[in-house]
Parts: structure tokens; C-alpha cells; sequence
């Protein structure tokens, strides 16, 4: 597992980046902690909209001070070239933010989500979701970018192969 350079808990922020809404999941002690999305608005230009989320994503990790980051790998279905792109943006902002701020960052695959979840590579969006509800006793509705950043972080959480702190700087 990725030690904590300190004492404290370790801090797991699970994303879910997107341009119109990215999904964020924090957990300590395999508790949820905090969860939400947040959006950007689609009429402003595209640097804009990432410095939204951005902004609002520093607020959050100043907020909670993870201590690593899980974040799922790139992953498109019949998207368009240009939301791929849009994305990548947004992903490489991101990922910059993270690395100012010294938080290491830990991609993993959807079907590894999906599968330490369900037990089940190839699960749906529901099963994923139903699963995050349970395993965090969410009573609340979740929404599927939340979700997704809940279950990235769970996965992780999960991982039992050392990390070496100093390859992610």
C-alpha cells in the first residue's frame, strides 16, 4: 500500500474527471468522507470551464489534505474526438494540480474497478453504484460521477502492491 509520509491517516481522493460534471470521492479509514460532483458551465470557453473545476477541486483538497490520488485511466466508448480531447485537458489540469500540491497520482483501469466492486471485470454502472451505496452506507441519492470517483477510491484502498512515493515526482 502507498505509505503516508506522516502519522496520520491516509487520505484517499477518488476522481471521476469530466468536463460538464467531475465526480469526486474522499475516504479515511475506508469511510466516506465527503462526496459530490463538481460542474462547470458549458457556455463558458473551455479554459474556463477547467479552471472551474480546478478552483473548485483546490477547495477541496485544502479542505480534506488527501494524501494520494485514484484516479481511473482514460476510457472512451464511441465518444467524439473532441470530448476525448476536452477531457485530456481537463485530466492534465488536474494532474498538475495534484502534483503542486506533492499528492501522488494512482490510475487504474475500469474493469479493476469493476471487478474489486462486483467480482465482476465487465459490471454495469448500476452494480457499480449499487455496490458503492452499500460498502459506504450511503443512504442519499449518489450521482454516477460521484460514484465512479467512490468506487476508483475504494479500488484503491483495496491495492496491496507497494508504491514507490518517489516515482510519482
Amino acid at each position: 500500500m502507498l505509505k503516508s509520509k506522516s502519522s496520520k491517516p491516509r487520505v484517499i481522493i477518488g476522481l471521476d474527471p469530466g468536463l460538464s460534471a467531475t465526480g469526486y470521492g474522499i475516504v479515511r479509514k475506508g469511510q466516506c468522507i465527503d462526496y459530490g460532483i463538481i460542474k462547470s458551465d458549458r457556455q463558458k470557453p473551455l479554459a474556463e470551464r477547467i479552471n472551474q473545476i480546478s478552483h473548485a477541486l483546490q477547495k477541496k483538497i485544502n479542505q480534506h489534505s488527501p494524501t494520494v490520488c485514484a484516479i481511473e485511466t482514460l476510457f472512451f466508448k464511441k465518444e467524439s474526438a473532441r470530448s476525448v480531447i476536452h477531457s485530456a485537458h481537463l485530466r492534465g489540469a488536474l494532474f498538475f494540480l495534484l502534483y503542486k500540491k506533492k499528492i501522488p497520482i494512482v490510475e487504474i483501469t475500469p474493469a479493476r474497478i469493476k471487478k474489486a466492486l462486483t467480482g465482476n471485470g465487465r459490471a454495469s454502472k448500476p452494480q457499480i453504484k449499487f455496490m458503492v451505496k452499500n460498502i459506504f452506507h450511503l443512504a442519499n441519492e449518489l450521482n454516477e460521477h460521484a460514484s465512479d470517483a467512490l468506487a476508483v477510491a475504494y479500488t484503491f484502498s483495496l491495492m496491496d502492491t507497494e508504491i514507490n512515493l518517489k516515482s510519482r515526482y
